[in-house]
């Protein structure tokens, strides 16, 4: 495995919008949007994650790991990961140790190469970063595998999120369906279903140790039947975690159903909690009849639904920078989510009272391509990645973020 040590600046780019682009997307006034690193730099981007230091790491599908100063927009590709990119496969999920660098530790989601026939092999790998800064690259000879599934190559929604919870010291990951059969029925009524199932980690939210090891206060070690290191179940392509340290909520972006009527969700993650796919969807809506209200299933912290297509890939409560820079007061705890079909990032006033967000409002419309992972960043702004769409490269790849600028 080799690495490239070329410098890339963003000086030597269109910034990948054009001016026609630009001029269809909207903000709510004093907001603007900057293009960080563009096609030229990123491609295929995933998920991004902050460093100390301010600079955003940010993956690829096919396995390229970036390090982006986002001040002097400078871009360094820091490691390459050997991955299988086959259906919606492929490196996703990116995550740093709490303690970092201190503790000089990266989280990665991945699928490896090395799989059966007819079978995918997840894996959750931890890697040792060498040098601080500017410097800094992934030591290539450092991997060590922290947790591995199989699933089936025809089937879809792999998930692949991360997060290192900060106070816990705990690695939670997020595992999707891998659905395969078009009869959805069949599929629901399986009294084995691979997502209900506490045997199967697929379709579940995980829960480890930065070493691999099961924590001792899972929900189900105690039970014979399940899989220790399942957290939470019923989820069908559960996309990003993030944590709000003010309010100690852990936020799940997951993508429902395909019908029209169906619901994306965001979900406050609880342990042991049981969100319902594929027997329910929405808040607790029974899958066949689309009226029934099912008891004994978690029901949604937010959702919206589907109507012409949607899919939520990231949800967070803003927080100002450190510095005290960042968004209008108006803002602040307030919830902001990326939707990669509808191309916006849109936002929700929460209740105090409640603990609950409002309905959604326009926030970012009109981007060119669809947003997966958001970030709240050091600097109070808030940073995305856009994706073109397709298992392939687009001129509309990009890292970019959302300022204030009265």
């Amino acid at each position: 495995m080799s690495y490239s040590h070329r410098f890339l600046s963003l000086a030597l780019t269109a910034l990948a919008l054009s001016s026609t682009t630009r001029a269809e997307i909207h903000l709510p006034p004093g907001f603007e949007m900057e293009v960080i690193a563009g096609s030229d730099l990123v491609k295929e981007p995933m998920d991004l994650a902050f460093a100390p230091d301010g600079a955003a790491w940010v993956t690829g599908r096919t396995g390229n790991i970036w390090r982006i100063d986002t001040a002097t927009r400078v871009a360094r590709q820091v490691g390459v990961v050997q991955t299988d990119v086959s259906g919606d496969r492929g490196l996703r999920g990116i995550a740093f140790h709490p303690d970092f660098p201190r503790t000089p530790h990266l989280f990665l989601a991945y699928h490896a190469t090395n799989a059966p026939i007819e079978k995918y092999r997840a894996r959750v790998a931890r890697w040792t970063v060498t040098g601080e800064g500017s410097s800094a690259m992934i030591d290539s000879a450092s991997e060590k595998s922290l947790l591995e599934w199989e699933g089936d190559l025809a089937g879809q929604h792999v998930g692949g999120g991360l997060l290192a919870h900060p106070t816990e010291r705990l690695l939670y990951v997020t595992t999707g369906e891998n659905n395969q059969n078009s009869n959805l029925r069949k599929y629901c009524d399986d009294p084995e279903n691979k997502v209900q199932s506490l045997r199967d980690l697929r379709g579940k939210v995980v829960r480890l140790g930065f070493d691999g090891a099961v924590p001792a206060d899972n929900p189900f070690v105690k039970n014979p039947d399940a899989q220790g290191l399942i957290y939470t179940r019923g989820h069908r392509q559960p996309w990003a975690l993030t944590y709000d340290a003010p309010t100690k909520l852990l936020l799940l972006a997951e993508n429902g159903g395909d019908l029209a009527n169906d619901f994306d969700e965001i979900n406050r993650i609880v342990p042991g909690a049981n969100y319902g796919w594929p027997k329910v969807f929405g808040d607790g809506l029974l899958t066949f009849s689309r009226t029934n209200r099912v008891e004994g299933f978690t029901s949604p912290w937010f959702l919206y639904q589907r109507n012409t297509g949607a899919s939520c890939t990231g949800a967070l409560i803003y927080r100002p920078g450190a510095s005290g820079r960042g968004f209008p007061a108006k803002y602040h705890g307030a919830l902001f989510y990326s939707d990669f079909t509808r191309k916006s990032i849109r936002t929700a006033a929460v209740d105090l009272s409640t603990g609950k967000p409002g309905p959604g409002e326009a926030f970012l419309q009109g981007l060119p391509s669809g947003p997966l992972a958001i970030q709240l960043g050091p600097d109070g702004a808030l940073y995305f990645v856009m994706h073109g769409g397709a298992p392939r490269a687009s001129t509309n790849d990009a890292l970019a973020r959302i300022i204030w600028k009265p």
